[in-house]
């Protein structure tokens, strides 16, 4: 059985997906996100920083963007200069379903390869891009290592934190929970790593096979004590069933 940690709006999809591919998975959420209270007010604010370039790293940051626009264009149905600055915008998105959000709005979409913050750091380098304004669409506290890097190589880095994440009092699980019964944790963040060893005993947790999706989130489980880790390619259900099935392949070497 594959316990798969992510945050709660995205535990059934991948349940889901990894039933559908024969493997038996239980979600469990820790973490849920809400959205910032100003996240209305994101496209003038956006616009004003005039970017070159803007990073979505998440599904959520995307459905708020979008939710974003809806609300202008009720509101103000001719919007005719905005339309044209966002016609022009060249977007860089984390993963396959971010990607195809933003392409329902805009033509001009990158999906960065693999999908996480090392990712969109290298797509970024492809693009030969120098003193770009680049923002960057996320949740409040993550992706610093975009900021710092971009920040450093002289790029001029704005954040738009768009939603929060909330660690849930009680975990929230799609089917009934037996530690007994967990063979591998999928993780696909340092956030979702933290709350699970807030929550679980550590003790239980570095027994556990995992599986993570960066050399970087397998680093920060390792310093906690975990030490039969798997990486996978991208943090998308398909990448992480990949992961899983070839976890199960060597367990059966």
């Amino acid at each position: 059985m594959y316990l798969i940690l992510r945050p709660k709006a995205k535990l059934a999809d991948s349940v889901v997906c990894f039933h559908e591919a024969g493997l038996s998975a239980l979600g469990c959420g820790l973490i849920d996100t809400i959205a910032q209270p100003d996240v209305l007010t994101l496209l003038p604010s956006l616009y004003a920083f005039n970017p070159d370039l803007i990073v979505v790293t998440s599904t959520v940051a995307a459905d708020l963007y979008i939710d974003t626009i809806a609300h202008i264009q009720g509101v103000d149905r001719p919007h005719t200069e905005q339309n044209r600055q966002a016609s022009n915008l060249l977007f860089i998105a984390v993963g396959a379903s971010t990607a195809k959000k933003l392409s329902s709005q805009h033509e001009r979409v990158i999906q960065a390869q693999p999908s996480n913050s090392e990712g969109i750091l290298a797509c970024i380098s492809h693009l030969k891009l120098k003193h770009a304004n680049v923002a960057i669409l996320k949740g409040k506290g993550g992706r610093n290592l975009i900021n710092n890097t971009l920040s450093a190589n002289g790029f001029a880095v704005k954040e738009f934190d768009l939603y929060e994440r909330l660690l849930l009092k009680e975990p929230y699980y799609t089917d009934h929970f037996e530690a007994a019964t967990i063979q591998c944790i999928i993780a696909t963040s340092t956030e979702i790593i933290d709350a699970a060893y807030n929550y679980f005993e550590a003790e239980w947790l570095n027994k556990c096979q995992w599986i993570v999706v960066s050399k970087r989130v397998k680093q920060h489980l390792s310093a906690l004590g975990a030490n039969n880790i798997f990486t996978s390619n991208g943090a998308t259900d398909s990448h992480l069933i990949a992961a899983a099935n070839q976890v199960k392949g060597s367990q059966h070497e």
